[in-house]
């Protein structure tokens, strides 16, 4: 049961990401990079602090200045600069299925971070989905955009993140873990601003986008870090590949993308690897409950 909520909790996280995403593509054709990330992620900053103090759920704890919140916090920032950056100057469809090697960056920070074992055939997986990568950034091309690596560095920070979400404390509140990271994302709009465009007044239908923007990353980021903090990692990581689902859905429907050729392929070997690596994964943890049981 505690890991079909972290199933449910991660789907629901991911279709409101990706419906946040398309959100934020429009809204980088009017607004600089610096503005989006002050504006959403002060407005969803306080729109938590709402909810807490409605809810009294505790903002102020010993344990968030250890070192690993403090971390992650800066982990929050780094992957919202890298992603919106990206989003502005790249097809939504290609990061969104960049996005999609966190499992296999989680994967090897298990291995560096917890020590975790990985057999070979993770290692083919994970090699085959970073040719997914490849193909989709298209180094070599004549098509190749040098932005297109934000979305690599965005999944980076993001997989970094979630492995250091697994080491805070359980008794601290999700929405507490929220709150901070949305305020980490407005100050990493601060440390832009001198080094870009001035801010720039937005129209009454943007200043509407940004408040969908604001509250459906709000809602987002919440459901994420519950889904994190419920279910296993191996079980529920999987389960972040809808979000490629909604994105690719969204990038043809509203932006009128036309996906390229070898983003279909990469995409494919990206979803491919990270399955198998979770069901590969599984099948270990059967067998090893099966031995025990047996002994």
């Amino acid at each position: 049961m505690k890991n079909l909520r972290g199933i449910f909790f991660m789907v629901v996280a991911m279709a409101t990401f990706a419906l946040g995403d398309a959100l934020l593509k429009i809204i980088s054709l009017s607004l600089p990079v610096s503005q989006i990330l002050i504006i959403t992620g002060f407005a969803g900053g306080v729109l938590n602090l709402s909810i807490i103090s409605i809810t009294k759920t505790r903002l102020f704890m010993p344990e968030l200045r250890k070192m690993v919140f403090l971390m992650r916090s800066a982990t929050d920032m780094l992957s919202a600069v890298f992603f919106v950056w990206a989003i502005a100057t790249t097809p939504l469809s290609s990061v969104s299925a960049v996005l999609q090697t966190a499992p296999l960056m989680i994967t090897i920070g298990a291995v560096i971070v917890y020590r975790e074992t990985v057999g070979s055939s993770h290692w083919i997986a994970i090699f085959a989905g970073l040719i997914g990568v490849m193909l989709i950034v298209k180094p070599m091309s004549e098509a190749y955009q040098p932005s297109a690596w934000l979305a690599v560095l965005a999944t980076f920070c993001v997989a970094l993140r979630d492995l250091l979400t697994r080491a805070i404390a359980d008794h601290i509140p999700s929405l507490t873990i929220s709150t901070y990271s949305f305020f980490a994302v407005g100050l990493s709009g601060l440390i832009l601003l001198p080094f870009g465009p001035k801010f720039i007044q937005p129209s009454p239908y943007i200043c509407w986008l940004l408040g969908g923007a604001t509250i459906l990353g709000t809602f987002a980021n919440f459901m994420l870090i519950l889904a994190t903090r419920w279910g296993d990692a191996s079980i529920i990581a999987p389960f972040r590949y809808t979000r490629l689902v909604f994105s690719i859905l969204l990038a043809v429907l509203v932006m009128d993308e036309q996906p390229l050729w070898e983003t279909w392929i990469g995409a494919t070997m990206i979803v491919v690897s990270g399955c198998y690596i979770f069901f590969n994964e599984r099948h270990k943890i059967i067998n090893r409950t099966s031995d025990k049981s047996k002994a």
